[in-house]
């Protein structure tokens, strides 16, 4: 006999949850894939049934990766090729992309799919690795194309001072223009 007090059912309060375990079926735009193991819990009363934690975690990743195989879009291996094949970490690769390192890490992963435009640059970058050049040139960082205008009141000449740096080659100009 089994030690575990019966769960009641949080949606209708009245019912137990009984542990289910089928082969459940999805379909995602005409197409389907069946999970084998899905537990579930359902109330004898109200006929809700609840995902079992693990199983929503183990399902989801399953599921994700069906639905980029029903969409066309790049694996989360694929995405972990091309990055590799770049030469870049998922830091570098999410600063060229956009969308930040946690979105590269959860592509690669399967936690979530990217979009369509997405897995269109990665293609291309896949194909044409020069492009990287292109997409550098136009990033715009701190540390390269920033300008930084400086004015300064000179108080007794009611002058404006205007100072330009320029980082990305250097020089520094300095204009002076009076009102």
């Amino acid at each position: 006999m089994s030690n575990m007090k019966p769960r009641r059912c949080p949606i209708c309060g009245a019912g137990i949850l009984k542990k289910r375990i089928e082969n459940e079926t999805f379909v995602y735009k005409g197409k389907q894939i069946t999970i084998p193991n899905y537990i579930t819990h359902a109330c004898n009363e109200c006929g809700e049934a609840i995902v079992d934690p693990v199983t929503l975690k183990e399902s989801g990743k399953q599921l994700k990766e069906f639905k980029r195989e029903v969409d066309g879009l790049l694996t989360g291996a694929q995405i972990k090729a091309i990055r590799r094949k770049l030469g870049m970490t998922q830091e570098e690769l999410a600063e060229i992309i956009g969308g930040g390192l946690k979105s590269v890490a959860r592509y690669e992963s399967g936690k979530i799919c990217q979009s369509k435009g997405m897995d269109n640059l990665l293609r291309i970058l896949d194909a044409y690795p020069e492009t990287l050049k292109v997409i550098q040139k136009n990033k715009r960082s701190d540390k390269s194309f920033a300008q930084i205008i400086n004015i300064e009141v000179e108080r007794n000449k009611r002058n404006y001072r205007i100072r330009e740096e320029t980082f990305s080659t250097g020089e520094s100009g300095e204009t002076a223009y009076g009102i």
